[in-house]
């Protein structure tokens, strides 16, 4: 009988463990003092305003995070792995010249991007390769393709923080139920 049961329980965990699915949490925090905005539509900035962006995930995940900036150009931002339960920060980003729209996309799965993280080494390698960009933009493409097959992404927008006198608002996208994501966030200025 406690066989039967332990081996019950192991087909159970197995089955969980192979329906995990991915939770997270980003937070865009604009300015010198850190003011939260949502992610939901393209946030306004000026020249030489700088931002942070809050990542943490339930389980442990891999990130990354690329940039193509108003000059046409791709910054990799973040590339690695994340413990779950760990609340990651990237730099902060100067918003800089020429004016136009900045891209981010925040790249995040349970399991490693092999080709996109071979496609990283090689543009960051050359970073005055077109081509290694433009590689690394159509893998981005593909990645976004392939969500997309997956459905909607599975996010909620999460008001939290604030004080009793209403100020300061904290903004919290959680995204759950993918294995796989791909958001973008579009900065105008």
């Amino acid at each position: 009988m406690k066989r039967t049961i332990t081996i019950c329980c192991f087909i159970f965990a197995t089955a969980c463990l192979q329906a995990q699915t991915l939770s997270w949490d980003i937070k865009f925090l604009q300015g010198r003092k850190r003011v939260s905005v949502p992610i939901s539509r393209p946030i306004k900035m000026e020249t030489g305003d700088d931002f942070l962006i809050s990542i943490k995930p339930d389980s442990d995940c891999y990130c990354y995070v690329i940039c193509h900036d108003s000059a046409r150009k791709i910054f990799v931002l973040e590339n690695k792995f994340i413990k779950g339960g760990i609340e990651t920060y990237l730099m902060p980003i100067d918003i800089t010249d020429p004016q136009g729209t900045e891209i981010l996309y925040v790249i995040m799965s349970l399991e490693r991007e092999q080709k996109l993280e071979s496609l990283i080494k090689t543009y960051n390698d050359n970073l005055s390769s077109i081509q290694h960009g433009e590689n690394l933009r159509q893998e981005i493409a593909r990645l976004q393709s392939v969500v997309s097959d997956l459905g909607q992404p599975a996010s909620s927008f999460i008001p939290g923080g604030g004080t009793s006198r209403g100020s300061t608002q904290e903004y919290v996208t959680r995204f759950s139920e993918k294995n796989i994501y791909v958001n973008t966030i579009i900065i105008r200025h």
